[in-house]
């Protein structure tokens, strides 16, 4: 008998939005999709954040923070569904109002 062939994972997408607005800082949501039939595990979110900004109150997702950069992971992501995660930003600048970038398994998330 042949050995079934395990299923490719598809990559997963993720979009950002600025969901909310403040003098100094922001509301950031992200939102991992799985267009794939199986449940995704061990993905990474990268959000590089302006330099001076902190993040904080993050729901969704473990996080840690490196400098301008904070690595978001979380739980499986249900074949065909979907993972939020909210975080807030206390930025340096009363300008800037989003990301310089951010990334879901090192492809690039749309909305910015």
């Amino acid at each position: 008998t042949p050995t079934p062939t395990p299923a490719v994972a598809a990559p997963l997408d993720a979009r950002y939005a600025t969901v909310s607005t403040r003098v100094f800082g922001y509301t950031g949501e992200v939102v991992v999709d799985n267009p794939g039939g199986t449940p995704a595990t061990g993905w990474t979110v990268v959000v590089t954040l302006p330099r001076g900004s902190s993040a904080a109150e993050v729901t969704g997702a473990d996080w840690r923070q490196d400098g301008q950069s904070v690595t978001f992971t979380g739980p499986a992501v249900a074949a065909g569904g979907t993972q939020a995660i909210r975080f807030d930003v206390r930025t340096a600048d009363p300008v800037t109002k989003a990301p310089q970038g951010c990334t879901v398994d090192e492809r690039p998330c749309a909305g910015l």
